[in-house]
């Protein structure tokens, strides 16, 4: 019950601030309606349940999910098994991820671009599965992360030179976008598993700054995909 209790205390805070900010405006520049508050509130209330479940059922999946194959796939010995499996489990966590299908949508509505929406998201799940799955590599071979953002960032920039330029925004936003409530705390889980049974690691330093990296991938792959293909 106390669990319950917090999760629903936790998504409220989410929820309450821009509720009040929404009633404001409303009060402020439309005609006064009970039917619009009605709404409002009922909007706000769904969104709280919904909120809560998504939350909920994430700590209790997902992210124990996460660290036990972080913790698991070093100790398998197996690169190969450890690669396949980190990236399978992220770009099925990113596919699956809300921000993934809020971004695909507003696709959707700008002018043709060359890329199908479908595979769109198969894009920037495939970018998110990869790259993720070297930032494990990084820990298990203690690769500086200094060394990884710059050869990733720099790739970044010479690519946007011969991408499509009118795209190029878009790509370089679909990093963040991708790095949505459903993916970062799997990401997170799988990196704090890794770090925590390899010896000489320490979690925290090792196993954060996996979501900085996991941005490159969305990104990269676009930047390729419009270079090569658009």
């Amino acid at each position: 019950m106390n669990v319950i209790k917090e999760g629903l205390k936790e998504a409220a805070m989410a929820i309450l601030p821009l509720t009040i900010f929404v009633l404001i405006l409303n009060f402020v520049f439309l005609p006064f309606s009970w039917e619009t508050i009605g709404m409002i509130l009922l909007g706000a209330l769904i969104t709280l349940i919904g909120l809560f479940l998504f939350l909920h059922g994430t700590k209790i999946s997902l992210i124990p999910m996460g660290e036990l194959i972080g913790a698991y796939l070093p100790q398998s010995g197996s690169m190969l098994l450890l690669v396949l499996t980190a990236f399978i489990f992220i770009f099925s966590v990113t596919l699956a991820d809300p921000s993934v299908h809020v971004m695909v949508e507003t696709f959707k509505n700008l002018a043709d671009s060359g890329i199908p929406p479908k595979l769109l998201s198969l894009l920037v799940s495939a970018g998110m599965g990869i790259l993720v799955t070297f930032a494990l590599l990084r820990i298990v071979f203690s690769i500086p992360i200094r060394l990884v953002l710059i050869v990733g960032y720099l790739s970044i920039i010479v690519l946007s030179y011969f991408a499509p330029t009118e795209l190029v925004p878009f790509f370089l936003d679909s990093g963040s976008i991708s790095t949505g409530p459903l993916a970062v705390p799997c990401i997170i889980a799988l990196g704090l598993g890794t770090a925590s049974v390899l010896g000489g690691k320490d979690s925290l330093e090792d196993g954060f700054g996996l979501v900085g990296i996991a941005t490159l991938g969305p990104i990269l792959t676009m930047m390729i995909w419009g270079v090569f293909f658009l």
